[in-house]
Order: structure tokens, then sequence, then C-alpha cells
């Protein structure tokens, strides 16, 4: 049904009376539209930048507890495995990881005389993550503490998602760090927001923009910054391991990041795995791809 003659009359009235009704109202609309976009983009944001930090075992056998000092001024828990072959291999968990979450991998790499170290993020001491941006920072104080410790003479990271891109991130800037596995990080933080290339002004975009402008006054860092294939060629001539799940490598751009690697560089698609699980997917070719590629980096 349409407006009543009464109705018509009301706004025709309205209109000649008050002409900037109208421009008021639609004004009133778009301001609320975009405050609740931005409400929207600010909790997930948040949801990505102070994740759960889940509770950590208070003791473990075989390994030490360690309180690491960020350079500004966070104190992170970790855990510390001394080697039996002199190697230590850095474990960066993904976002929002507790010192816990790369336990499994250690567990592995200690099967074959590796020691491990690991770390937790920020948000688990009331920090904010960044995906890989400081993450990586937090790597290079890693590596100096390893280098400390008796008996270690070698030093290599491994890393899933944003400990991924910290691993990478790190690295090439710690020369120390002699060998790379980034596990199922992306291309770029920019990247990763907007990679379904949404047209201009639609909501996706909106949205899109609203985080990126987000990430940006809460972390105060641009996601374009956070570019882990930026540093991928600097990582040479040290070797370098790229892990992806068959269902995610094509959204991680996997391919075109182990073309941006000098070699030495593997690359390795755990058939039917995603993000993640790739040793519950194929346990026992993960084991052999990851300790044959750090046996084969400790080679002369």
């Amino acid at each position: 049904m349409g407006r009543t003659p009464h109705t018509r009359t009301f706004f025709a009235e309205v209109s000649m009376k008050r002409p900037g009704f109208f421009l008021l109202l639609a004004a009133s609309l778009l301001t609320a539209w975009i405050v609740l976009l931005a409400i929207l983009s600010y909790k997930y944001v948040t949801s990505l930048t102070e994740p759960f930090c889940p509770p950590t075992l208070e003791q473990r056998p075989g390994y030490q507890p360690i309180v690491l000092q960020t350079s500004d001024g966070y104190s992170l828990r970790g855990w510390y495995r001394p080697p039996q072959n002199g190697a230590v291999i850095i474990l960066l968990a993904g976002n929002g990881g507790s010192r816990d979450a790369m336990l499994p991998d250690a567990e592995l790499l200690a099967r074959h005389g590796y020691g491990s170290l690991t770390l937790e993020y920020r948000n688990c001491v009331g920090g904010r993550s960044t995906l890989g941006y400081r993450e990586a920072e937090d790597l290079q104080e890693l590596a100096k503490f390893a280098r400390g410790q008796p008996g270690v003479k070698w030093l290599g990271v491994m890393g899933f998602s944003a400990g991924g891109v910290a691993a990478i991130r790190g690295a090439a800037r710690t020369p120390e760090i002699q060998a790379v596995v980034s596990e199922g990080n992306y291309y770029s933080l920019d990247y990763e927001i907007r990679n379904s290339q949404a047209a201009p002004l639609t909501l996706e975009w909106q949205i899109q923009n609203l985080v990126i402008l987000w990430y940006r006054l809460l972390d105060s860092v641009w996601p374009a910054e956070v570019n882990p294939a930026a540093d991928l060629a600097q990582l040479s001539p040290r070797p370098v391991l790229l892990v992806y799940g068959e269902g995610e490598i094509s959204n991680n751009q996997g391919y075109e990041q182990y073309d941006l690697l000098k070699p030495p560089r593997q690359l390795w698609v755990v058939p039917g795995a995603g993000h993640g699980g790739y040793s519950q997917k194929c346990p026992d070719e993960y084991e052999r791809q990851i300790v044959n590629f750090f046996d084969e980096a400790r080679r002369p």
C-alpha cells in the first residue's frame, strides 16, 4: 500500500518548511552506518590482536622454564630444552599461542637430538599481538638467549601461521639463524585482509579498510608493513622450507612465495590439509620432512 493522502501531505509540508530535513536524515543514517561498521571492525581486530591465551603447564620434564625480556619491556615465559647435537630450533606458535603450543614439535625434534626454545606471545601478559611484526623482534631476543646457552653451536627457526611470518621476518634480520621452516604463513597482512579484491565502496570494501585502519590505530603498524614476502629473498643463502596445506596454499600464495625464494629452497604441500594439522594428516612424512630439512641444513 502507498502513503495515505495525510502522510503525503505531511512529508510535502516538511520538505517545504524545512528543506534540510532530508539532508539531516541522510547524514544521520550515514553516521549510524559508519559507527556500526566501525564497532564491528574494531571487535574483529581486537579478537585478532587480543586473543585468549591458553593456560600453560607449570613444569615440563626435560624443559627449563625461562623468562625473556623483550626490547619494549614485556616479560614473556618460555621453555628451553638443551640439545644433544648442538642445534636448537626456535619454535614460534600461531597467533596468540602460549609457550606450550609448539611442544609437540619440540618433542618430535628432541627424538632426533635437537634442542628447542618456545615463547608465549604478548597477549598472554596483557599486550597486543601484531600478527608477526613485533614477534619478529622477539625472535631476535630468543636467538641471543639460545646462542648464550652451553653447547649451542647452531640455530634454526620454525613457525606456524603468524609465527611463520615472524620466523621469516625475524630470520631476515638475524644472521645467527641458519635455517627457516615456515608453515602456513600469509603473503602479507595487507593482502590477507584485502585478498577478496572487493569493489570500491561495497560493504566488504568498507569493512576491509576499517579493519586496516583499526589495526594501524591499535598496533601502530600499517598491515602493509607486515610483509614476509618482501623478506624472503633476504634469507638467501640460508635454506628455507615452506609448508602449506593443500586447501590453503592458493589463498596464502604459497607458490608465489616459493618463487620469491632463492636456492636452497623447498616447498611441501600437505595432501588433504587445510590451515594447520599437517602432522595429523601425514605424521610420518611430517617428521621426515622437518628432520631431514634441518639435518641437511646443518651439513657443511
